[in-house]
């Protein structure tokens, strides 16, 4: 019997776009973030257990890529691969992705050369990652983890974002959150860096 992927369990918001799901049990949203979850935890645990070394994580624009396609690939068909449409008023057209992210792979290279605030830089990072909007979906998390192996490779500890709030609900702090990443795209760095710091462990 093939399931129904349009109605959900009552309490539960029903998947709209399941192009690319690899998992054929998932139904719902509540289920689809389950497995991501469990994915993405993977993950997490790969490089946040402990510091990561730079052969681990070298922060080359080809490594950024790779580190969605982990993430996501147990769920996605599409995970790791660079969306190839432009969105809505979201992200840099498709055709400038490549680009806009060896731009901040080199930025990082400066970082790791000149030294400086390592919790600003994995704002400016985070947020510059979360503009450039490289995939399908997947943004935030991708761009989340990434700032935090920054900035565990550079330091003692990294932001650990309450990401039961941010994920999958409608919470203050997700408000707060993607205010200061609104104010990020006006220049204002202020409060995602307190952010980051408020988190920072």
């Amino acid at each position: 019997m093939t399931p129904d992927l349009n109605r959900g369990l009552p309490g539960e918001t029903p998947l709209d776009d399941i192009s690319g799901l690899k998992l054929s049990w998932v139904r719902t949203v509540g289920q689809l973030w389950e497995a991501e979850f469990v994915n993405v935890s993977k993950v997490v645990t790969r490089y946040l257990s402990r510091r990561p070394t730079r052969r681990m994580a070298p922060m080359t624009r080809e490594w950024m890529i790779r580190l969605h396609g982990e993430m996501l690939k147990d769920v996605w068909s599409w995970a790791g691969e660079l969306r190839r449409k432009d969105g809505c008023n979201v992200g840099v057209q498709a055709y400038r992705i490549e680009m806009a992210l060896e731009e901040l792979a080199q930025r990082v290279a400066f970082w790791r050369a000149e030294g400086g605030d390592v919790v600003e830089q994995a704002a400016i990072l985070h947020h510059r990652a979360v503009w450039i909007h490289p995939f399908h979906n997947g943004n935030g998390r991708w761009a989340r983890l990434l700032s935090q192996i920054w900035q565990y490779q550079r330091s003692d500890g990294y932001t650990a974002w309450p990401e039961d709030e941010i994920w999958q609900g409608t919470s203050t702090i997700r408000n707060e959150y993607i205010a200061a990443l609104t104010e990020a795209d006006e220049g204002d760095f202020g409060p995602l860096i307190a952010m980051h710091r408020l988190y920072s462990e």
